[in-house]
């Protein structure tokens, strides 16, 4: 049974280029089969596009984002503002299909339940690279080739819907994580959220469904070798900083099973797509495995800095109080 306060969807915004998209992901929360109760739009310290979306935007909640700047604190003020049981979190360029809320919110009526994420589909805004491996879609933000449906680590921040009971209980996301107007794409904020909540609730669970999906949108600038192996790096970065806090055998649980099973796998296939007369197997297996150099250099750079200055354990009280590490 959804809980009596109904859903919240909580979208995050920040620069003014992504106006058309924007529009598109309030377009289908307001067209769920199953209505939502409320939307949140959070700017993130622009006061252009809040007025212009306070303007454009009539039965939506537009607030702005008074935490430190970034995803993680944008998302923090929205939970802060949300009155559904359920809160759902969707990309300014994402999309949701028409029976996603329907279908996401049948899971919780186990009560075990603390989050659902779905499969999130590439829309190209030109056309897809031939280079581009599935095996390397969560560059873009996207499901990736070795995700299998069922119980996993942790959800994938473009759509995922999440109890709020859960924040009540270890607070929001860690604004030293997750991405900014400035610096590295950095990531893993929703992986360190669900690793402190899977302790704190140790019956619960997070669950991928790909029977519902989302579309994110991949702007050209996205889909070039310099943003793939900038987003590789900064994803290592990310995963050395979430070690620290988190444990490395928490951290790198998937991961290790990824980098063991799904790549070499990729590799291999890339390589019978290039006998296969496909040439650009060969280019996709390069991918693969600058891909991974690229975030393996990333990881061992920031673990040596965080040896010397290593980042303070994320507790409850520091979130609720704002001073996140």
């Amino acid at each position: 049974m959804l809980p009596t306060e109904g859903v919240s969807v909580i979208i995050c915004v920040h620069s003014n280029k992504r106006r058309e998209a924007m529009l598109e992901a309030v377009r289908s929360a307001r067209c769920q089969t199953l209505p939502v109760s409320e939307i949140i739009v959070v700017v993130d310290h622009n006061l252009e596009l809040q007025a212009w979306l306070t303007q454009t935007l009539a039965g939506v909640k537009i607030i702005p984002n008074v935490e430190e700047p970034g995803l993680s604190g944008a998302r923090n003020t929205g939970i802060a503002n949300a009155k559904g049981g359920l809160l759902l979190f969707l990309d300014d360029d994402a999309a949701l299909e028409d029976h996603w809320v329907q279908k996401v919110s049948a899971h919780f009526e186990d009560e075990n339940v603390l989050g659902v994420t779905s499969r999130i589909v590439p829309r190209w805004q030109q056309a897809r690279p031939s280079w581009f491996p599935d095996e390397f879609l969560w560059v873009i933000g996207c499901t990736y080739e070795g995700m299998t449906p069922g119980r996993v680590r942790n959800l994938i921040g473009a759509a995922m819907c999440v109890q709020r009971a859960v924040f009540d209980g270890v607070g929001g996301f860690a604004t030293s994580l997750g991405r900014s107007s400035t610096g590295l794409p950095m990531g893993c904020e929703e992986t360190e959220f669900c690793i402190r909540a899977g302790k704190a609730f140790r019956d619960g669970e997070f669950r991928y469904d790909d029977a519902p999906w989302v579309t994110h949108l991949v702007s050209g600038e996205r889909v070039t070798w310099r943003y793939f192996l900038r987003r590789c790096y900064a994803e290592g970065s990310s995963k050395a900083v979430l070690a620290a806090m988190a444990t490395a055998k928490h951290a790198l649980s998937s991961e290790r099973r990824y980098v063991s099973k799904t790549l070499p796998r990729g590799v291999v296939r890339g390589f019978g797509d290039a006998l296969r007369g496909d040439v650009a197997g060969l280019f996709r297996a390069t991918a693969i495995v600058t891909g991974f150099v690229a975030t393996a250099v990333g990881y061992l750079a920031k673990k040596g800095a965080l040896l010397a200055n290593p980042p303070s354990p994320v507790t409850f009280d520091a979130l609720r109080s704002g001073r996140t590490p």
